[in-house]
This record gives structure tokens, sequence and C-alpha cells, in this order.
């Protein structure tokens, strides 16, 4: 026997074909094939078409500064829609975790932060703070979720 044989019921053991116990999985119906993205509502499209301009036009407003923009929001009651978008979008902007991507108005697809923002939106809306605050704890820097969560509640109520 040469050094690298193996014995008759070595060889057999190992090359015996045994009756497979596993199945096949079909990849098509695997929800894990492909990343899962909601199939969004007319309501919900129209919502994030307005979300994306608001980012357009924040994007071009001036830099104002972050904390003082909160405390001249957080004294006002009657702030409009515009001040409040362009304050939480310029927030988001400078205070998330990684850059955040919002496609241009009347996009068929939705990318992962406009989920995100519809998802945060939505958990204001239902009164869920815990939610809100996990969702702006997902995606921004610890110095900022406070003046962020701020920011997302009254933006959410403006809207």
């Amino acid at each position: 026997m040469t050094q690298h044989a193996l014995p008759m019921a070595c060889a057999v053991a190992l090359f015996d074909p045994l009756p497979s116990a596993v199945l096949a999985f079909p990849a098509r119906g695997c929800p894990t094939v492909q990343p899962v993205r909601p199939a969004l509502s007319d309501a919900e499209r129209d919502e994030l078409n307005r979300l994306r301009w608001f980012a357009l036009k924040s994007a071009l407003a001036p830099r104002p500064d972050f904390e003082r923009a909160c405390f001249l929001l957080a004294g006002d009651d009657d702030v409009s829609l515009e001040r409040s978008a362009i304050a939480f979008f310029r927030a988001l902007s400078a205070k998330s975790l990684f850059d955040m991507s919002f496609y241009r108005p009347g996009a068929k697809a939705a990318s992962d932060d406009e989920i995100w923002l519809l998802r945060l939106l939505e958990a204001w809306r239902a009164g869920n703070d815990a939610a809100a605050g996990a969702l702006v704890a997902w995606r921004v820097r610890p110095e900022a979720r406070r003046w962020l969560r701020f920011l997302s509640a009254r933006f959410a109520k403006a809207l």
C-alpha cells in the first residue's frame, strides 16, 4: 500500500453514494434573493415626491447654524412647512452617519433613505415616539439625535 492510498473499506465509505437528505431550495421564490422594497401606494408616492422637492430646495438654501436654527424653531409654534423642511433636511445632511440618498422627484424607485424617511414620518404621525427615536438613532450621529428627533417631529407635524 502506498503512502497516499486508502484501505478499501475507507474508500468505499468515502465514495459510496448515500441518499441525499438535502432538498433543493428554489431560489426564485426565496424572499432573500433580492432586496425587498415595499410597494408604495399612490398617496405614499405623492408624499415621497413632495419630500424629494423639499430635499432639493434645502440643498439650494443657505446653510444655517444647526443649533441656532433648532432654537429658533423651538421658540416659534407657527413655523412654515418650508422652513421646517429646510432645517430638517439641512440637519440631516450635516449630521447623518452616512450620505443620504434622495432620488429626483418623479423617479419610480425609492432609495433606502427615502423608505426610512417615510417610516420616520409615519412613526411620528402614529404617536410612536419610541419607534421614531429608534429610526433617528439608526441614521444620525449621537450628538445630533436629540435635535433631529425634534426637527423630524416638527416636520411631520407641519406636513
